[in-house]
Formats: C-alpha cells, sequence, structure tokens
C-alpha cells in the first residue's frame, strides 16, 4: 500500500516562499561573510576543475585566495596561478576567521572537516554561483537551482505523494533543504553511502540483464558484479568518450558476459555536440566543439530482454529513457536513475517514467554529501 506522505520541515519552508529573492536574501543572512560586497579574501578547498575555474575568477574580481589545498597528493605541489596547492593540514596556522569555499560537488565530509579544524565561514562554491551567478556562473548542477524551486513548487510538492516508503519522503525533504540553504549537514542523517545498492530495497535474480548507461571505465559493474556473485545473463555497457572506453573494454576483456558499446544513450543513433565549458558539465550545444556518439537502448537491444537499467549519463537521462521506452515497457526492468544532474530532473525524470510505464513504485535515495548521487529507483509492481 502506498504511504501517507509525513508534513516535512523544508518542503512546508518551500511551500511559503514565493520569490526567489526571499531564498537568497535568506542565504545571504545566513551566510553574510560570502556576499559578493563583503567577500575580500578566501580559502579554496579542492584542486581539481572546480578548484581551478573558482581560483581564475577570484583573481578576475579582485578577491584574494590566501591558500588553495587538496588531499589529494597527485594534486599537491601543482603551481595554478601563482599559488602552490598544499594539503589541508598545511591550514594548521592560517587565521580561522577566512572564509573556506569548497570547490567540489563533494562537500559533507570537506564541510565537517573544515570545522572541525575551526574555520568559523565554511560553504560550497555553489553558495556563490545562485548568490551571484554573474560573477560565478554555474555549473549545470546549479544553474537556475532557486529558480526551478519557485518556478516548479507545485511539482516538488507533488512528488510526496510519488514514493512508496518514509524513507524516500525523509531524503526528498533533506535534498530541498540542501537547496534552499546549501548546508551539506542536512544531508547527513539520510545519505546512504553505498552507491546504487539501497538498503532493503532491490532484490537480484540468477539471470539479470544489467544495462549500464554511463559506464565510465567499469566501476559500476565491478560493483553490479560484486552484489550479483558473477551470477547474471548479460551486461551492456556503454560509455561514448574513447579513451575512457578502451580502459573499459580492457578492464573486461576477460569477461564474456561484459559487453561493451562505444556510444552513449540517448534518443536515438547518432552523433551529438556539446560544450564541456569552463568545466560545467556536458552541455550540449549544436555549435559545440567535441563529437560524442550516441544510440537509443531500444535499437540496441532489439526487442532482447534487460531487467536492471541504471543511467548516469550528464543530464540525459530523460531523452534516453524516450529511447529506451519499448524495453521498459516490454521488460520492465528496475531502473536507477541519476536525478541530479540538472535541478529540474528530480521532478522531470519520475514524471517521464510514469509517462512511459504506470506500473513503477518510486523510491528515492541519496549516496554521497551534496548535489550529487541522488538516485531515483523506480521497482516495477507485482
Amino acid at each position: 500500500m502506498k504511504h501517507t506522505a509525513p508534513s516535512t520541515t523544508w518542503l512546508s519552508e518551500l511551500e511559503s516562499l514565493k520569490r526567489v529573492d526571499d531564498i537568497r536574501a535568506r542565504l545571504a543572512e545566513r551566510y553574510p561573510t560570502f556576499c559578493s560586497h563583503v567577500l575580500k579574501e578566501v580559502i579554496i578547498l579542492g584542486a581539481a576543475e572546480e578548484g581551478e575555474r573558482l581560483l581564475e575568477l577570484c583573481v578576475a574580481h579582485g578577491i584574494v585566495v590566501r591558500a588553495i589545498v587538496d588531499d589529494n597528493p597527485e594534486r599537491q605541489g601543482r603551481q595554478l596561478m601563482g599559488h602552490v596547492v598544499a594539503s589541508v593540514d598545511s591550514l594548521e596556522n592560517v587565521r580561522r576567521e577566512i572564509p573556506v569555499i569548497i570547490a567540489s560537488h563533494r562537500v559533507l565530509k570537506a564541510h565537517e572537516r573544515m570545522k572541525c579544524m575551526g574555520f568559523s565561514s565554511v560553504a560550497p562554491f555553489a553558495l556563490l554561483e545562485v548568490l551571484d551567478s554573474i560573477r560565478f556562473p554555474p555549473h549545470m548542477f546549479y544553474a537556475r537551482l532557486l529558480e526551478d524551486l519557485v518556478d516548479h513548487r507545485e511539482r516538488y510538492l507533488a512528488l510526496r505523494n510519488c514514493f512508496f516508503d518514509e524513507r524516500s519522503f525523509d531524503v526528498l525533504d533533506a535534498i530541498i533543504g540542501y537547496r534552499l540553504t546549501l548546508d551539506p549537514e542536512i544531508l547527513a542523517p539520510i545519505i546512504e553511502w553505498d552507491l546504487y545498492a539501497p538498503s532493503h530495497l532491490i532484490e537480484y535474480g540468477d539471470e539479470e540483464v544489467y544495462v549500464d548507461g554511463g559506464s565510465y571505465d567499469g566501476d559500476t559493474i565491478r560493483l553490479f558484479l560484486d552484489r550479483v556473485q558473477g551470477k547474471c545473463a548479460r551486461v551492456i555497457a556503454f560509455e561514448p568518450d574513447r579513451g575512457t572506453y578502451d580502459r573499459l573494454k580492457a578492464n573486461f576483456s576477460d569477461n564474456a558476459k561484459v559487453e561493451t558499446v562505444n556510444a552513449g544513450l540517448h534518443r536515438c543513433a547518432g552523433t551529438l555536440r556539446f560544450d564541456n565549458a569552463g568545466t560545467r558539465g556536458s552541455i550540449f550545444s549544436d555549435v559545440g566543439q567535441f563529437e560524442i556518439p550516441v544510440v537509443g537502448l531500444d535499437e540496441t537491444l532489439n526487442g532482447d530482454r534487460v531487467t536492471f537499467l541504471k543511467m548516469n549519463i550528464e543530464g540525459s537521462e530523460c531523452e534516453a529513457l524516450r529511447g529506451a521506452q519499448e524495453s521498459i515497457r516490454r521488460w520492465r526492468p528496475k531502473l536507477a536513475i541519476s536525478v541530479y544532474h540538472n535541478p529540474f530532473d528530480l521532478w522531470q525524470i519520475p514524471e517521464e517514467i510514469r509517462n512511459i510505464h504506470a506500473g513503477y513504485k518510486f523510491y528515492l535515495r541519496q549516496h554521497d554529501g551534496g548535489i550529487i548521487e541522488t538516485v531515483l529507483y523506480a521497482l516495477p509492481t507485482a
């Protein structure tokens, strides 16, 4: 039986907010040291792509970067615009009132560490992006994040009635809370760190046919094979990037059950252009400088069976679901679909699945401490 959604704090808060300016005003009140007219110096935690982009923006806007730190040994010692990347421990003698900006989508653990070290002002890069999107152009994960909450408030509120367990209600509420406040501690109670393994939710048979959309080099395939103890009928892996695909293929060259496809999942076969502009994700564009091959799942399977379909494909999930609708209608596979690449994915993807087939129960889980790894599990009804 479908559960009744409880009254939830953050969804109730969203219901009361009528304007984006009201949310920004609350964020500015919550994080006064990060407002544009106040922010004069920062520490950047994270020296990967987003850290480099933040450093460039700070330099361009006259914000003094006191340190850029990263605990990945491969990044330490690098020279970035006159700054040497150091370890987090190097901050031991740095003034604790300097604002710390976490230049990563995995925020919670870094936030907890900085607070334990005594830094009084800590926030994710996303805060700057939603407070001042002109000076700090948003990554695709945060583009119009607040506008989406307000413009589609009714769709978010309707999500309360879509889920089939109380855990999903709690997860949804915490996600809305994080988007309204950008405080990762709100997420802490609801995170399940084991990716694609929601507790007591998915059961596997011995003849699973697993389709992995967005396989990278096979990390999630290895997780799946471990969970079924190698007992499955078939694995079909899709990865469009040629260099990554070559690693994927080599990693499973000795496993006859794993078939690899050098293409991304989309509506149908073709070639897409995209921009990787400013590391803001794979933004598809008619004039993009990069090309990737794509295929539709229906045309690839050609009627063959699928029992478990996972998608983590850089914001193309809705299009790929449309390209898999016949397979979904015929075989009703278990679905694990990422719903965080675009802010609106959280409400749009459940609607897309429901339009394809009404016979699914929805569950929502959060597998990391930030905007990423929010997964919708759609399981066929008996």
